[in-house]
């Protein structure tokens, strides 16, 4: 006995097919008590795709109907767009399921040309099977009308054409996604859609641009969302030439740690960027974890330096212009000390002060008043020093420097009023004496030459740096040998360094 097709067909029809509608219907109601979002393309399968197929097989294998007959062409266009209802269904599923977690997760959405692509392309196929299989039409002579038309088209078109296709390309290049801060030319805002042909943009006022895709195909585009949430803030700030570096920075530095958003870590940094006078220009790196947030920092942080410049006294730059005639000689004098002026910082030190006043205003008229910065050098290292010095105002320290590594060996610390006598260049196991300004110094030097007459004529003087010297090269030998004398304290006004 010969089993024909149309009776495989007709078992198919027969018993397959209701099997299929009882196995589609459970799997409906299971899908419906889990409150699945499958369930809707379950039923139409049920309910349009498998009852369109039985009648199509029992119309076309098991009658043997022609395709063309009219009912074979209707049941066949109910089955082709009942099976693009459940493709289209499915893909629903699959894009709601994918904008649910992205909200959840807190992640960026996917741009909505991503999510209508699918979409299209099932209706695309769909529609083309539909016309070109189901309704036998010849689309040859169409699409050739088409290529005509499209040329046309895309001349008066070319515009939005190269939208849409720079819309594509953004969406595969991904520079930025919707929740992204970026800047595109005169743009700046928050990214808040991408469609085919533009991209929606809200800037700090609240606004929204909308900018072809085109423009940002083919210009630069800053992103301040990738790559990490860090991002430094500079501000130039002008603060009057005679306030000191060091005490304008820690000006600006306390004022940084004030601004409200401007993070500890990395912590905020201040640069000298010129100097000028009347005025001195200095940049503040900030950095902030939102850059939606950069103008506030601004704002905030120059609030905080006028009353900073108040607090620490640093004078900032005043508005007001006044005109003057500048003698350069006269000017140059009035910056520098006058005699009676470096008498009296001579005086400070407890040794000099004892001396005569023919004495004192001998060497004040042989010496010079120089200011150091904190951590500046005063005495470099291996330099031979012979002037007599007294340190005004500020603190420094006596250190041995190492010549092959970095390693810095503190010997004594000075303050104000105390002397600092020669010091020779002599290497002592490879390291060499230097004196470094542990805070801002002002230093009167006296020529070494006056000093020492100045000390044959008074013995006590002669003899204070006779023990200075000899002070400073035992502490030094104590050191190198590794004595617990290591630890020194401060000398006082009758042991001089």
């Amino acid at each position: 006995m010969t089993i024909t097709s149309a009776t495989i067909w007709a078992v198919v029809v027969i018993v397959v097919m209701p099997v299929l509608i009882l196995v589609a219907g459970e799997a409906e109601e299971r899908l419906r008590q889990r409150q699945s979002p499958f369930r809707k393309p379950v039923i139409l399968i049920r309910n349009w795709v498998l009852p369109a197929f039985a009648l199509w097989a029992l119309l076309v294998p098991v009658l043997g109907l022609d395709r063309d007959s009219p009912l074979v062409v209707f049941v066949a266009s109910w089955l082709t767009i009942a099976v693009i209802a459940v493709v289209l269904s499915v893909i629903g599923v699959v894009i709601s399921t994918i904008r649910t977690r992205t909200d959840e997760g807190g992640r960026q959405a996917v741009p909505q040309l991503l999510l209508a692509l699918p979409r299209i392309v099932v209706y695309l196929i769909g529609g083309w099977f539909l016309i070109s299989g189901v309704w036998g039409v010849d689309l040859s002579a169409l699409l050739t009308a088409l290529g005509v038309t499209s040329l046309v088209i895309s001349f008066a078109l070319q515009d939005t054409l190269s939208g849409l296709a720079s819309g594509v390309l953004l969406l595969g290049d991904q520079p930025f996604q919707t929740g992204d801060w970026i800047k595109a030319g005169d743009t700046e805002g928050l990214v808040v859609d991408i469609n085919w042909r533009t991209s929606r943009v809200r800037n700090r006022n609240g606004d929204v641009t909308v900018v072809p895709n085109s423009e940002l195909a083919t210009g630069s585009i800053v992103n301040y969302t990738e790559g990490g949430s860090l991002h430094r803030v500079v501000m130039p700030v002008q603060v009057a030439y005679l306030n000191a570096p060091t005490l304008a920075k820690e000006m600006l530095l306390d004022a940084a740690r004030g601004t409200p958003g401007v993070l500890t870590q990395p912590p905020p940094a201040v640069r000298v960027v010129m100097v000028d006078d009347p005025l001195m220009s200095y940049e503040i790196d900030m950095w902030i974890e939102d850059f939606a947030i950069e103008p506030r920092v601004k704002s905030d942080f120059g609030s905080l330096v006028w009353y900073q410049s108040h607090r620490h006294g640093v004078p900032l730059p005043s508005p007001a212009q006044d005109l003057y005639l500048y003698d350069g000689p006269t000017a140059s004098a009035d910056d520098t000390p006058t005699p009676s002026q470096l008498r009296r910082s001579l005086a400070t030190s407890p040794f000099l002060d004892s001396l005569p006043d023919a004495e004192l205003d001998r060497m004040a008229h042989e010496a010079t008043a120089q200011r150091f910065a904190r951590g500046e050098l005063i005495v470099v290292p291996g330099a031979a020093h012979r002037d007599l010095m007294v340190l005004v105002e500020g603190a420094a320290e006596l250190i041995l420097a190492s010549e092959t590594s970095a390693e810095e060996i503190t010997v004594a610390t000075i303050n104000d009023g105390d002397l600092i006598g020669p010091m020779s260049a002599e290497r002592i196991h490879g390291f060499s004496i230097a004196l470094r300004a542990v805070s801002d110094c002002e230093i009167v030097k006296v020529d070494g030459g006056i000093a020492g007459e100045v000390g044959s004529r008074h013995a006590d003087l002669a003899k204070a740096l006779d023990r200075m010297a000899t002070t400073r090269r035992r502490r030094v030998d104590r050191i190198m040998d590794g004595r617990p004398s290591l630890v020194i304290e401060h000398e006082d006004a009758g042991d001089a360094q």
